[in-house]
């Protein structure tokens, strides 16, 4: 959770590239960081202002820390930016729906519309329905459906649903770019948690197969950028970074901007490696549960808690190992039961 992250999870990994607050990374696409960094969130939730004119969209709204607002304000006045079209939340997690009121009440005149796939079932409320009128209302939201598509001077923006890290999970695509804000599927520099293994792989397949789209359409002549094709506009005394996170001056199509780490450049490349690198993990499970039948037939298998501290133990923090990286865990046996590789027994073992 967000709270756990904050307070409990430490710094980020070691070896991470230090982002820069603010950065312009395509004529299109301002970055804002959340200031929420940890081993969980990385270097912290990145957010974007997205567009070319006096009001952008923005996507996602950290976790509310109290810098976050002004140094939004700021990245908006070193780029002509006015107001909001409204907000785009990849998803209902705290490090991304967190800051909403405090991105509200830079606009105290002007109701700011959040536009997120609503959990109906979990007491979230669609605007417009059973006289839910109010936007500012608490847990009310503009409904998103797959397809849905959002407009501002300069960029065009399409919703595809996602589910897998979580159940109302949608990714952007940069239509100008042949781009995508990919939320939670995928981040630059760790591996993604997700509540459902088998409907995340699906998504991670559905993303590849259009950002390949995009790509393929680029190589008939469009390079997407709309301009001279550079990165940046200069800076603003160090503040305002010019970059496309690989220092690069041509904005290629095909980039992932995710939500936690750098701009992934190759994103096709990133979400292939994603999908082998799930297939390597199960098939580490899979040898381990063999491995421990092997050693001791009487035990009948492994728990899952045994599983994973045999798998990762080593690799993570005590905290990332009995959160993440038991969830992961528990998702994957889920799946290779549901694929009749794996039994599980009523006293928890698998095997």
């Amino acid at each position: 959770s967000a709270f756990v992250a904050a307070n409990f999870a430490g710094p980020p990994p070691r070896g991470l590239p230090p982002l820069p607050p603010i950065a312009k990374l395509s004529p299109r696409v301002i970055r804002v960081l959340g200031q929420n960094p940890s081993a969980f969130t990385l270097q912290g939730t990145n957010t974007y202002l997205v567009g070319t004119g006096k009001t952008r969209w923005l996507i996602d709204t950290g976790e509310g820390k109290r810098a976050y607002a002004p140094l939004l304000r700021r990245a908006m006045k070193a780029h002509g930016v006015e107001g909001l079209e409204g907000v785009l939340l990849t998803h209902w997690h705290g490090d991304h729906v967190g800051g909403l009121a405090s991105v509200r009440a830079m606009f105290p005149d002007v109701a700011v519309v959040a536009h997120k796939r609503v959990r109906r079932d979990k007491g979230e409320k669609a605007l417009g329905e059973g006289g839910n009128e109010d936007p500012r209302a608490a847990r009310t939201y503009a409904d998103v459906a797959d397809g849905a598509v959002f407009r501002a001077t300069g960029a065009t923006i399409r919703a595809m649903r996602t589910p897998g890290h979580s159940e109302d999970h949608v990714v952007f695509v940069l239509e100008e770019e042949g781009a995508m804000f990919a939320g939670d599927c995928v981040l630059n520099g760790n591996t993604a948690t997700f509540e459902c293994l088998t409907e995340y792989s699906a998504s991670l397949e559905r993303m590849e197969r259009e950002l390949r789209a995009a790509v393929d359409e680029g190589n008939d002549g469009d390079d997407g950028d709309g301009g001279d094709g550079k990165a940046g506009d200069g800076d603003d005394g160090g503040e305002i970074t010019p970059t496309d996170g690989n220092n690069a001056s041509v904005i290629p199509r095909g980039r992932l901007y995710p939500s936690h780490g750098e701009v992934i450049r190759d994103g096709v490349k990133k979400l292939a490696e994603y999908r082998k690198h799930r297939s390597w993990r199960e098939n580490i499970f899979m040898d381990e549960l063999r491995d421990g039948w092997r050693r001791d037939p009487r035990s009948g298998g492994m728990t899952a808690a045994e599983l994973c501290d045999v798998v990762y133990s080593r690799q993570v923090s005590w905290l990332v190992l009995k959160t993440a990286c038991a969830h992961i865990t528990s998702q994957h046996l889920a799946k290779m039961t549901e694929e009749g590789r794996v039994v599980r027994e009523e006293r928890g073992l698998w095997g």
